[in-house]
């Protein structure tokens, strides 16, 4: 899978990812009768969050992979996210930074993956072309 396809899909599933945990947050607050009003910029926080998230994944996309470059890479946005939601004041309080570093946790698990899934499909559909043009010859 070619990079920038990579930070696309990776950017998307990140967004989709922080939208699904922050509705269950809210839902929460709700079902717990408190208000969670987010900013007005809210939404375009978390669309560049998940393209700013995506971008240490380039890390990860090197001829000699060392599993230590996944503990990097989780350190990396961990403080990123972290930085992110004071900047975007995703929380206010201890409580909220616990549950934005959950919601992170979720994501991070989510994507990784959501990103398996794309991979062996896309494996699937190259060896089957592969094997057309096999029996073709």
């Amino acid at each position: 899978m070619n990079k920038l396809k990579m930070l696309f899909t990776q950017a998307s599933f990140i967004s989709v990812g922080i939208f699904l945990g922050v509705g269950i947050a809210q839902l929460i607050y709700h079902l717990m009768g408190d208000v969670y009003a987010p900013e007005w910029y809210f939404s375009l926080s978390v669309i560049a969050a998940g393209i700013i998230c995506s971008l240490p994944s380039l890390l990860l996309c090197v001829e000699n992979f060392k599993t230590y470059l996944l503990a990097v890479h989780f350190g990396i946005l961990f403080i990123a996210v972290s930085l992110l939601g004071f900047l975007f004041k995703w929380y206010t309080n201890i409580v909220g930074y616990a549950i934005v570093m959950g919601i992170f946790v979720c994501v991070y698990a989510f994507t990784w993956f959501a990103m398996l899934w794309v991979y062996k499909k896309d494996d699937k559909a190259i060896n089957s072309a592969l094997d057309s043009i096999r029996d073709e010859e």
